[in-house]
């Protein structure tokens, strides 16, 4: 069963995403898209905790869904799918994934002119973390090796196949990492959400006042 989310205020008036089914409390959840180019695309949507775990000094993170897809409308049809079920009420979790792909992107573009012309919400895609960088390939492979190989501690995959996927391409792999759709869709995931912070609660101070001021009250 996929899970239901729920957007909730917290005693500081800050929101949280609320996983009815586990009862998780989620600071951030996102989408992680690789596209279907020689092999099949790739889909994940993950959640960081809300909470840090105080013994590890970090928030969990979450895989809750995944998907692969090889023809490119089906898979955007997915991706959709997946977008409107994780998100709440009135509110849209983000996609993630390689926008430099002249090719891909053209597709997304005639994909969202058709949504247009049927007066339907167009899908976006959003810049990962580092993709324009000469050394992308060796910060995502060090990313998913920290939390691929930190024993299940922080990282955990909620009723997926990722897990042996993951660990068979790993042992394969030396260099271009991105090229393999279910690493990076879980790279572009981990790259936004390895830096989520919660917000910090907003302390106002009192103003200082003189209750005198050469002998008359302010």
């Amino acid at each position: 069963m996929i899970d239901v989310i729920e957007k909730k205020p917290d005693a500081d008036g800050k929101s949280y995403y609320f996983n009815l089914e586990t009862e998780e409390k989620y600071g951030e959840i996102v989408g992680g898209l690789a596209w279907p180019e020689t092999t099949d695309g790739f889909l994940v949507i993950a959640a960081v905790d809300l909470s840090e775990d105080p013994e590890l000094e970090d928030h969990h993170i979450r895989v809750l869904a995944e998907t692969n897809e090889s023809d490119i409308n089906t898979f955007l049809d997915q991706a959709l799918k997946l977008q409107r079920h994780f998100s709440p009420f009135m509110e849209t979790i983000k996609f993630y994934g390689d926008t430099t792909s002249s090719a891909m992107m053209e597709l997304l573009d005639q994909f969202n002119r058709d949504r247009r012309h049927r007066g339907i919400t167009p899908f976006y895609v959003t810049e990962a973390p580092q993709l324009r960088v000469p050394q992308k390939h060796e910060f995502y492979t060090r990313l998913i090796r920290k939390y691929i190989q930190s024993g299940g501690k922080i990282l955990h995959f909620c009723d997926t196949g990722l897990p042996g996927r993951l660990m068979g391409l790993l042992r394969e792999i030396s260099e271009n990492i991105l090229d393999h759709p279910p690493i990076a869709a879980l790279g572009y995931t981990l790259g936004v959400l390895s830096t989520w912070k919660p917000r910090r609660r907003e302390t106002k101070e009192r103003p200082q006042y003189d209750r005198f001021l050469t002998g008359n009250r302010v």
